[in-house]
């Protein structure tokens, strides 16, 4: 299909160039035609004064009698010559119109006479004014008609283009809306084309068989999160009957606190896992209105708890009212707080503004080392915190992408800015 709409407009711009290039052909042709029949016209009528004047060459005061009707005459003349002209001579030149008082194109003969062993040089001229207003008419008329075919084929090509390439633009946008992680499939249309009914059979089965290695993996992490559960309480139940035991020495204590913190940590980082999982499976459905500003407010103050004294935390929150589930806006605010204060710097800022459908969070920090485009991907984390099982930025881009908000990051001046648009 592509080499078919390459071809017609190939086919277009070709033909625009061969019309371009017979225009001045035909015009040259059509002037050539016509100075043949003007040329033929002058030869008779030439022919015929020729003739007329030899039937009176036996009058004596001939000589004088052409000099009187050679300055009567407006289209022959006849002027007496000293040399003898061999050949005739057809010549386009401008003369002037003394009845139009303007210089206008004229045809002339101009041929050889000899009366009574004079010699004399006739012509004979005709005005090319109406040749020149049909060349113009047929230029006018060449030129609408090149305008009318370079129309009638844009449009041709188009409708044609968009008549063939529909099939495939809808396969496009479909596979452009198409999401791994929602129910809908990709449904493959029927056409009469058998190249894009091949495309759309093999999109079709990949899309499928992507979808189901999806859900496999998915599946996969919700198991294995689930079951990892009870090996970690049984975990965390021993390490604390360990700790019990009162003849520990310190080096033992010691061992079984980092114990006891790893364990925290796999901890955390199974809970995360099952909370994508469950986003992923659509398992908050609930909505009601929540008042932002209220869940800021309380989050934050809980956040000064065990955020460094050294630390600033400000606060510019309007009133903003919101339809959601209050879990996931939950999550998505503490996740962000928490981060703004894990990777902030000492006695640095944290900047919290709540303003029509907008939420910020402003923090000093360093500069990203990693791109920023990887920030949401899962264990994608750049500082080395204990606590941080890079799994919160991708958390809120999950809950952000599952209610349709928009998310946006920057960094400016040593500070890092998380928006939040809630649409």
């Amino acid at each position: 299909m592509r080499l078919l709409q390459v071809s017609l407009r190939t086919l277009l711009v070709y033909s625009l160039i061969m019309v371009l290039i017979s225009i001045p052909m035909s015009i040259f042709a059509v002037r050539e035609l016509l100075n043949d029949e003007v040329d033929e016209s002058l030869a008779l009528r030439s022919d015929q004064f020729l003739k007329h004047i030899k039937s009176f060459e036996y009058l004596d005061d001939l000589e004088l009698d052409l000099k009187i009707w050679d300055q009567l005459s407006y289209d022959v003349s006849l002027i007496p010559t000293s040399k003898p002209v061999i050949s005739k001579e057809y010549r386009s030149v401008p003369l002037f119109d003394s009845l139009e008082h303007d210089f206008h194109p004229f045809r002339t003969l101009t041929s050889p006479v000899d009366l009574k062993g004079n010699h004399y040089l006739l012509t004979i001229r005709m005005s090319l004014v109406d040749n020149e207003a049909l060349i113009i008419a047929l230029v006018l008329v060449q030129a609408t008609l090149i305008i009318l075919l370079a129309g009638g084929l844009l449009l041709l090509n188009r409708s044609l283009s968009r008549r063939l390439w529909k099939p495939f633009y809808n396969t496009l946008n479909q596979l452009k809306a198409y999401q791994l992680d929602k129910a809908e499939s990709f449904i493959a249309e029927k056409t009469n084309i058998v190249e894009f009914d091949d495309l759309n059979k093999t999109v079709s089965h990949l899309t499928e068989r992507n979808k189901r290695v999806f859900l496999e993996q998915k599946e996969f992490i919700e198991n294995a999160s689930h079951e990892l559960q009870t090996p970690l309480a049984i975990f965390h139940s021993k390490l604390d009957n360990l700790m019990q035991i009162p003849s520990l020495t310190e080096a033992q204590a010691t061992t079984i606190l980092e114990l006891e913190e790893t364990a925290q940590r796999m901890s955390r980082l199974n809970k995360n896992l099952l909370l994508l999982s469950k986003i992923g499976n659509d398992q908050f459905r609930e909505v009601e209105d929540i008042e932002v500003s209220d869940l800021v407010s309380r989050l934050v103050s809980n956040l000064k708890t065990f955020a460094d004294a050294d630390m600033t935390i400000i606060t510019a929150i309007q009133p903003l009212t919101i339809k959601a589930n209050g879990t996931l806006i939950e999550i998505l605010l503490s996740n962000l707080f928490n981060n703004a204060v894990r990777h902030n710097v000492a006695n640095g800022e944290v900047l919290i503004e709540v303003s029509q459908r907008t939420m910020s969070i402003t923090n000093t920090g360093n500069r990203l080392v990693m791109d920023k485009k990887r920030m949401f991907e899962r264990f994608s984390k750049e500082s080395k915190h204990e606590k941080s099982t890079g799994l919160g930025l991708a958390i809120v881009k999950k809950i952000c992408d599952t209610c349709s908000y928009n998310i946006a990051y920057s960094f400016s001046n040593g500070k890092h800015t998380f928006s939040v648009t809630f649409l």
